[in-house]
């Protein structure tokens, strides 16, 4: 078998993998979207068969994400598009003497959805079956975040009417969704997608040949005939620079590991920095006083947050609303408490999930509780949780519940109900998370609760990971390592570990360099393009150094974006800056 053939086939087989465990969602995300199971399956069908046609550019994008897209576009057009018929989600008619309650309630669930518009019900389908949050149903749909709420609104007005006899979890508009979910077919659809999409390459590499063998053809007309035929236009090929950011990368146990260039001033610029809308100088700044976020609030999205000390033990929140100033606005609410674990040790209330999704609010872990900043409103509130040593918390990607965690205690804090329930297992404000068991890596996904669904085992050397694992919604996840010293790290023994929860994951590493301080790195948050916003601690000509960098997983660059402000110690007449901040 060449080359050729066993990348073809390695691609089938991943592809394979990929739809074998995806399209049973997809296909019941299709029917309740569209409203009838024949046109489910068929949607469900063309958009695995597109994931499969450009599978080596979904699989580095996120095939999930890819599938998502594909399939929600498609089911939509297709409902909007086609008459009712027999078997839609219309009323059933349900038996006088039926004493199934179950079924009874299905039946009304399936005339709550035949009422929605099919957006409606995409968005529906997204947020409660698929588990996303609002702010990717919004990318997903294509719609502004305002009009996702909307729609959210009248889907569970509409599905709580519908939930009869219903209580408890059993009346959550996810488990409506997922009763009539439950009574979907699930046809195998991985081999006829595949080979839908082989002949969809077929043709067009036809296609290809054809117009080649015409341009071919029409060139040496043009030559018998005595005229000189125009040069075709210069291609473009790839260029190699000292100042393109690229990054020298080893083969080590399996796996690339990129080495930081020592002198990070070197690096370019980041070349997606507009979409962060980030200063080059980041930090509260010593240079004037800091001015005072408005009692009434702010309806612009906080870009990054920022904590200054304001008494002994005792921090305020400076935020960075870059579409209402460029200056940090410091936040007028009770001083934050440091956190402290079981064995004394201190922290700050800060971490990179502070900042929710939609960017207008914040969440810290406090002792004995968690404290909500409502940016638009500017307005506190505190839910208690029966544990003194809180030392994290974080938003899971539903937008309403905050994982909240300390050496001894995980609980999950549902913002809405202002509940607190304890979790028995594993519980991450993100998608994924990067772990160690018996010193090797794995790779674990979470709901969009925040409790555990998967873990599988990543090729690499040992690691110990430490500090708050990053992720985003195409499954990628990064966290500070320690992998040891070697030969075949050129002595490098510290850095980040990335790798994505895909059919096969392919973890990469970034090694900082042997002369930076002890945790060099610390991963704050992901920017555009499947790329790591990290913050850098090094040592410069007039001492300590912070940066704000990002390293490109999937091209191996890195990029300079931004400066940060020294650390600051504390005295009564200054707010320093103590060093803590989020993306």
């Amino acid at each position: 078998m060449s080359g050729e053939e066993a990348g073809r086939a390695a691609a089938r087989a991943g592809f394979a993998e990929f739809a074998s465990a995806h399209e049973g969602l997809a296909v019941r995300s299709a029917v309740l979207v569209c409203g009838d199971a024949r046109t489910g399956e068929r949607v469900a069908l063309e958009a695995l068969t597109a994931v499969a046609r450009d599978w080596a550019v979904a699989r580095e994008e996120g095939p999930e994400a890819a599938l998502r897209r594909e399939l929600h576009r498609r089911a939509v057009a297709a409902a909007e598009h086609r008459p009712p018929r027999d078997g839609d989600l219309e009323p059933v008619p349900v038996p006088d003497d039926a004493g199934d309650a179950v079924e009874a309630r299905r039946t009304s669930v399936r005339r709550a959805l035949a009422a929605l518009t099919p957006r409606q019900r995409s968005v529906a389908v997204l947020t409660w079956l698929e588990d996303r949050h609002p702010g990717d149903v919004a990318t997903v749909v294509g719609r502004p975040l305002e009009d996702v709420h909307a729609d959210l609104d009248t889907a569970e007005d509409a599905l709580r009417a519908a939930s009869t006899g219903a209580t408890g979890d059993d009346a959550h508009p996810w488990a409506l969704l997922a009763l009539v979910a439950d009574g979907v077919e699930e046809p195998p659809l991985a081999a006829a997608a595949e080979e839908t999409a082989a002949r969809s390459r077929r043709v067009r590499r036809r296609g290809a040949l054809l117009g080649g063998a015409v341009l071919v053809a029409g060139v040496a007309a043009a030559v018998r005939l005595g005229g000189d035929p125009e040069p075709p236009a210069p291609r473009p090929s790839p260029t190699t620079s000292e100042g393109d950011g690229r990054l020298t990368r080893l083969e080590v146990a399996g796996i690339g590991v990129y080495l930081a260039p020592v002198d990070e001033e070197l690096l370019p610029p980041y070349p997606d920095a507009p979409e962060l809308a980030l200063p080059g100088r980041l930090g509260p700044g010593t240079d004037r006083p800091l001015e005072l976020l408005s009692a009434a609030g702010s309806r612009a999205s906080v870009r990054a947050a920022f904590l200054v000390q304001v008494e002994p033990a005792r921090y305020q929140p400076v935020l960075f609303l870059p579409r209402q100033t460029p200056d940090g606005l410091l936040v007028p609410m009770a001083p934050l408490r440091p956190t402290a674990d079981t064995a004394g040790a201190r922290g700050v209330p800060l971490g990179p999930r502070t900042i929710d999704t939609d960017r207008h609010r914040l969440v810290f872990a406090q002792p004995g509780a968690v404290v909500i900043l409502e940016v638009r409103s500017a307005r506190t509130f505190r839910i208690p949780v029966r544990d003194e040593n809180l030392v994290t918390a974080g938003w899971a990607p539903d937008g309403h519940t905050v994982v909240a965690t300390s050496s001894t205690g995980r609980w999950l804090v549902d913002t809405r109900r202002g509940t607190v329930v304890r979790a028995g297992g594993e519980i991450v404000p993100g998608w994924a998370d990067i772990g160690v068991s018996g010193g090797r890596p794995m790779i674990r996904t979470f709901s969009g609760a925040g409790r555990l669904l998967s873990l599988r085992s990543l090729d690499g050397p040992e690691i110990d990971a430490y500090g708050e694992p990053i992720s985003n919604i195409e499954g990628w996840a990064c966290r500070a390592t320690f992998f040891g010293a070697s030969n075949a790290t050129l002595g490098r023994m510290q850095g980040l570990m990335a790798a994505q929860s895909d059919v096969r994951p392919q973890p990469r590493i970034l090694a900082a360099p042997n002369d930076a301080p002890l945790f060099a790195y610390r991963p704050l948050g992901w920017g555009p393009r499947d790329t790591v916003l990290l913050e850098s601690r090094s040592v410069g000509r007039d001492g300590p150094v912070r940066r704000l960098l990002a390293w490109d997983v999937i091209e191996g660059r890195m990029y300079r974006v931004a400066e940060l402000d020294a650390v600051a110690r504390y005295s009564p007449d200054t707010q320093p800056f103590t060093g803590a901040w989020a993306l």
